[in-house]
């Protein structure tokens, strides 16, 4: 029989928030064209995107 060894997990809080560069990397996209969406509204206007308005805006949910 194999012998199995248990790794203890701690629980890490779900994001609320992310920098320009995990909207960029999540998009594909450049940083640049994160702030043109930030400078619009769009997204945000602060450096920090809150989870909530981006996932709204990424399902389409904010669109004006």
């Amino acid at each position: 029989m194999a012998d199995t060894t248990l790794i203890h997990q701690e629980a890490v809080p779900e994001k609320r928030s992310y920098s320009v560069a995990e909207i960029a990397e999540i998009l594909g996209v450049s940083k640049r064209s994160v702030y043109n969406l930030c400078s619009a509204g769009v997204i945000g206007t602060k450096l920090r995107i809150s989870k909530k308005a981006f996932d709204e805006w990424l399902d389409g949910e904010n669109n004006s």
